[in-house]
C-alpha cells in the first residue's frame, strides 16, 4: 500500500496582507506626492536684460505648478517667444528645484532708419522703449558695410558698447576719394568722440584705459589705426 504524502497547507496570514497593503499604499502615495509636488525654488541664470518676472510669466510658472507636470520642452518653447532669448537650458530635481539657464542675444544698437532694435545675427525686433542705454545708428550704411558692422560690434566689450551714445557712418576721404569705407564716428556718453573702423574695432576695448591718461580732457580720440603708436587725441 502506497504511503500517503502529507501536504502542508499554508494558513492565510492577515498580518502579512496588512503589511503588503501598507507597503503598496506608501509606495503609491510617495509616487503621487512626488508627481504632485509643486516647484519650490526657481533659479534663473544668465539674464542681463530680461527680468526674472518676464521669464516666470512667459514660462507660465508664477503659480508654482507641479515640477513633474511641466516639461523642459514646453518651457523652452514658451521662453523662446521672448525676442532676446537665444537658448534655454532647463534643469529639474525631485526636491522641487527648477533652474533656467538663459542665453540672451546681444543687443547691438538701435537703428534710427527703420526704428528697430538690432540683435546679433542681424535679427531685428520692435522697439518698445524697454531697452535703455543702447547705441543709436543715426544714418544710412550701405548693405555690405552694414553686415560687417553687425559682426564687428560683437567684438566690443559690453561695458564699452553701453558707453556709446551714437554711431555715425563716416568713411574717410582724401580729395573726395574714399580711403577707408569702414570708418565710423562714435559719440560717447561722456561727450568724447571716437573715430574707429571695422578692421580695428577691438581698439575700442582699450577706451577707458586710454582716456584715463588724458587728465579728463574732452575731445576726439582716433583709434582707426592698426598701430597703437598712431592713436592720437585732439581736444575740443
Amino acid at each position: 500500500m502506497a504511503a500517503t504524502k502529507k501536504v502542508k497547507v499554508k494558513k492565510f496570514s492577515f498580518k502579512r496582507l496588512i503589511i503588503l497593503l501598507l507597503v503598496l499604499y506608501i509606495l503609491v502615495y510617495s509616487l503621487y506626492y512626488i508627481f504632485k509636488m509643486p516647484i519650490k525654488n526657481i533659479y534663473i541664470k544668465g539674464t542681463n536684460l530680461i527680468t526674472d518676472n518676464e521669464i516666470i510669466n512667459a514660462a507660465e510658472i508664477k503659480d508654482y505648478p507641479s515640477i513633474f507636470k511641466i516639461t523642459s520642452r514646453s518651457i523652452k518653447k514658451k521662453l523662446k517667444k521672448i525676442p532676446l532669448v537665444k537658448d534655454v537650458k532647463v534643469k529639474k530635481n525631485i526636491f522641487g528645484k527648477l533652474t533656467l539657464e538663459i542665453d540672451e542675444y546681444k543687443i547691438l544698437f538701435y537703428n534710427l532708419n527703420n526704428k528697430k532694435i538690432v540683435l546679433e545675427g542681424n535679427i531685428e525686433i520692435e522697439d518698445n522703449n524697454i531697452y535703455k542705454g543702447v547705441p543709436t545708428l543715426i544714418n544710412y550704411v550701405p548693405d555690405h558695410i552694414y553686415k560687417k558692422l553687425t559682426k564687428a560690434i560683437l567684438k566690443i566689450d559690453d561695458d564699452v558698447l553701453s558707453s556709446i551714445s551714437e554711431i555715425e557712418y563716416s568713411p574717410s576721404k582724401s580729395n573726395e576719394e574714399v580711403i577707408d569705407e569702414t570708418r565710423f564716428i562714435l559719440r560717447m556718453n561722456d561727450t568724447n568722440t571716437v573715430y574707429a573702423n571695422l578692421i580695428n574695432i577691438k581698439n575700442l576695448n582699450h577706451y577707458e584705459e586710454i582716456y584715463s591718461t588724458l587728465n579728463n580732457q574732452k575731445g576726439s580720440l582716433y583709434l582707426d589705426s592698426s598701430n597703437e603708436e598712431n592713436f592720437y587725441f585732439q581736444s575740443y
